[in-house]
C-alpha cells in the first residue's frame, strides 16, 4: 500500500529477510519468541509509518499473546534491586582504602626512624673517636724533667766517682739532651688535651674543611693529636684548625671534598680509593716532604 519494498525494510531495520517475511505471513512459530518479536514488529511499523503500539497490540491478539503484567515486572525489578543491595551492604571498598592508607603510614614512619637513626649515627662513632685521641701519660710535657735513659746510669755513677774523659761526657749529654728535644710540645699547644674538631687553637693558621658528598670513612689529625675517626656522610661536615700541620686520610675520595684556609682541594683519588694529605700553614705539603704518621 505505501509503496515500500521488503528489500528496503530490510536495509533500514536490519532485520533478516526471512524474519520479515514470517512475520508478514503471521509464522510466528519461526520467530525467536519473546520480546524479539515485539521489537521486529515495532521496527517494521515505524519503517513503513504505522503506529507502533497498535501494530504490536496487533501482533499480540494474533500471536494469541497476552500482554506483559506491568506488576509483576515492578515486583521482579524490586526483588532485584534488594538482593544487589544486600550483596553489596557491607562497605568493602572503603575499608581497603582505610588499610592502603594505614599500611603507607606505617611505612613513612618507618623511614622515618631509620632516617634520624643513620644521622645520629655519625655524632656517636666521632665521640668515641675523640676520647681515644687522647695522649698517653708517659708522654713528657714541658714543665717535666727528662730523666735519662736505663743505659746512661753507669755512666753517671762514673761521673760521681771519677771525672770521665771529655769525649765520653760529651755522649752522655747527647743521649740525655735527645729525648728532651723530641717530646717537648709545641708551643701554643697543651700536651694533656688533644684539640677537637672546629675549636680554635691559639695562634692558629690552618683551617681544613671536610665536607662528604657521600659515606666515607676519614681519620684526620691536628697538631699530631686524632680530632675525628669513623664514618662521615651527608650533611655532616668537619672543620679542623690547627697551628702546625692537619693530616688527612680517607678510604672514599670520590665521596669527599676537601679546602683549605676557604680554598678548594682537588682529590686525585676516585670512589673507594685511599688517599692522604697533609697540609701546613702553606698548604698541602708534597708527598715527598710530608712525614703523616698515620696508622
Amino acid at each position: 500500500m505505501r509503496g515500500i519494498s521488503l528489500d528496503q525494510i530490510v536495509a533500514t531495520t536490519k532485520i533478516g529477510r526471512r524474519l520479515l517475511l514470517a512475520l508478514e505471513e503471521e509464522q510466528f512459530d519461526l520467530l525467536p519468541g519473546g520480546i524479539f518479536n515485539k521489537a521486529y514488529v515495532r521496527a517494521y511499523a515505524k519503517c513503513v509509518g504505522m503506529d507502533e503500539e497498535a501494530a504490536v497490540a496487533e501482533y499480540l491478539q494474533a500471536a494469541h499473546e497476552a500482554p506483559p503484567d506491568t506488576r509483576m515486572i515492578a515486583q521482579q525489578h524490586a526483588s532485584l534491586h534488594a538482593g544487589r543491595s544486600e550483596r553489596t551492604g557491607f562497605p568493602l571498598m572503603p575499608v581497603l582504602i582505610l588499610v592502603a592508607v594505614a599500611a603507607a603510614g606505617i611505612g613513612g614512619w618507618r623511614l622515618y626512624q631509620e632516617h634520624q637513626n643513620e644521622r645520629q649515627k655519625p655524632a656517636a662513632v666521632a665521640a668515641p673517636a675523640s676520647d681515644s685521641a687522647a695522649p698517653s701519660s708517659t708522654t713528657p710535657s714541658a714543665s717535666q724533667p727528662v730523666s735519662a735513659p736505663p743505659s746512661s746510669q753507669p755512666s753517671t755513677q762514673q761521673q760521681e766517682t771519677a771525672p770521665p774523659p771529655a769525649s765520653t761526657a760529651s755522649e752522655v749529654s747527647t743521649s740525655v739532651a735527645k729525648p728532651a728535644t723530641s717530646t717537648v710540645p709545641v708551643a701554643g699547644k697543651s700536651a694533656a688535651t688533644p684539640s677537637s674538631a672546629g675549636s680554635t687553637p691559639a695562634g692558629a693558621s690552618i683551617e681544613v674543611t671536610v665536607r662528604p658528598r657521600s659515606t666515607a670513612w676519614v681519620s684526620i689529625k691536628a697538631d699530631g693529636q686524632v680530632v675525628v675517626r669513623g664514618v662521615i656522610k651527608p650533611p655532616d661536615v668537619k672543620t679542623i684548625r690547627a697551628t702546625d700541620q692537619v693530616v688527612f686520610f680517607t678510604g672514599n675520595a670520590g665521596a669527599v671534598e676537601v679546602s683549605f684556609n676557604g680554598k678548594s682541594v682537588p682529590l686525585t683519588g676516585g670512589v673507594n680509593e685511599e688517599q692522604t694529605l697533609v697540609f701546613d700553614s702553606h698548604g698541602v705539603v708534597p708527598p715527598a716532604q710530608a712525614t703523616t704518621g698515620t696508622e
